[in-house]
């Protein structure tokens, strides 16, 4: 049996420890869906060692946590805190669990894989040809007014985990790339590499698996969305989304589990592939629900969360809607293809979560709540002044822990 490091204690603060748990997870999620893609046991390792520095992180941040508890108030807050570690290992737990099927040798289908990522943010590698060579990252993917999530460079067995604009790319490195479909798409074929996604329909076989789990799968990463956007928010109402969510999600694992034993037409091996993405999915839904918990039983989420959740690799945050934008679409702000999500809207007293691109129109005075990689910071920064967006989530926040309070 293989033992475990000793863990001691170490002076590191609580926010930089959850901040380093959440970025971590983020990018486990990123890296196992990319392994299976890619039948790649580099990137699936990649994924378990991760999963035992989250691990680490998460003992030392309960004992800091610890430490800094010296008051009843203290200890109300910091459940948040607790709560918000225990749901981001769950996420690295369930991104390991989808990592191992690559070292299983179970084989899902490929048009199975491929299909999880038809949506408006997908993978996919891009491998650096000669011209390229010793070339800076920054502006090798900054081509155009697109943003482009560096998610790893693999270089031979070595694996660089979100690399900065500073480096530098050798002939032959495999970039994985994370962003708005049209952006992918726009910025392969600048540099001479076709990228398309396959429009065939998948066979008969797999149709029926395919679509159960990218609502699984889609259902629970939006989960996670919103439930970082209720902590920022201090939204009760939106705990209550996701509490109802995890409910779908359980239901919608129940009978796709039915389908995949009672099927005649998959084998085992296949079977035991999209079960264990499917009970993946629903792990991370869980993991979303513990997120909101305190919020559910009425405690303040500790004010360390709302610079977690602006100060990480994704980030979350808020745009003001003005008279300029009265009347326009979601799709005709153009958000998406500058990398920036509207996760959901706030008008006046209400929330309108995950709102239809195409067809949902903004007023002047919405609140968007945005997810955004920290490459799109300066941009985020164009739409919302960073001194304006903290008044704006303080604001909501009042707004929303006064209803709290009067009901």
């Amino acid at each position: 049996m293989e033992e475990e490091d000793e863990i001691e204690y170490q002076p590191i603060s609580v926010k930089e420890l959850l901040m380093n748990m959440k970025n971590y997870a983020w990018l486990m999620v990123n890296l196992a869906y990319s392994s299976i893609i890619y039948n790649d046991e580099t990137l699936a390792a990649e994924v378990l060692e991760l999963e035992k520095v989250v691990d680490r992180l998460d003992i030392l941040l309960n004992m800091q946590a610890a430490l800094a508890t010296r008051s009843a108030d203290d200890a109300e807050k910091m459940v948040s805190i607790f709560r918000l570690a225990t749901a981001t290992n769950k996420i690295s737990d369930a991104a390991a669990d989808i990592a191992f099927i690559v070292f299983s040798k179970i084989k899902v289908p490929r048009d199975v894989i491929l299909s999880l990522f038809e949506s408006e943010e997908t993978i996919t590698r891009a491998i650096v040809d000669k011209k390229y060579d010793g070339s800076r990252l920054g502006n090798f993917i900054r081509r155009k007014n697109y943003v482009i999530d560096v998610i790893a460079v693999r270089r031979g067995k070595n694996i660089f985990l979100e690399p900065d604009e500073n480096f530098i790319i050798r002939y032959n490195d495999a970039l994985l790339l994370k962003g708005n479909v049209e952006s992918i798409k726009d910025f392969m074929n600048s540099i001479g590499l076709d990228y398309s996604i396959s429009k065939k329909t998948a066979s008969d076989k797999y149709r029926e698996i395919i679509n159960d789990l990218i609502q699984l799968k889609n259902t629970s990463l939006v989960m996670v969305d919103i439930a970082y956007t209720a902590m920022l928010t201090k939204s009760e109402e939106l705990a209550e989304r996701i509490k109802e969510f995890e409910n779908y999600v359980d239901v919608m694992l129940e009978e796709f589990s039915k389908k995949i034993i009672s099927s005649e037409k998959l084998s085992i091996d296949e079977k035991y592939g999209a079960m264990r993405l499917a009970i993946a999915s629903e792990e991370i839904s869980d993991a979303a629900l513990l997120m909101v918990q305190p919020l559910l039983a009425g405690l303040e989420p500790h004010p360390i969360i709302v610079d977690v959740v602006g100060e990480t690799f994704e980030r979350i945050s808020v745009i003001e809607m003005d008279k300029e934008d009265d009347g326009k679409t979601l799709s005709e702000l153009g958000y998406s293809k500058r990398g920036i999500i509207v996760l959901a809207v706030r008008r006046n007293d209400d929330w309108i979560v995950m709102p239809p691109y195409s067809s949902f129109v903004v007023k002047d005075g919405d609140v968007l709540i945005v997810k955004y990689i920290s490459e799109s910071e300066s941009i985020i920064d164009e739409l919302e002044r960073e001194e304006d967006r903290e008044e704006i989530i303080e604001d909501i926040q009042e707004e929303e822990w006064e209803e709290e309070e009067e009901d």
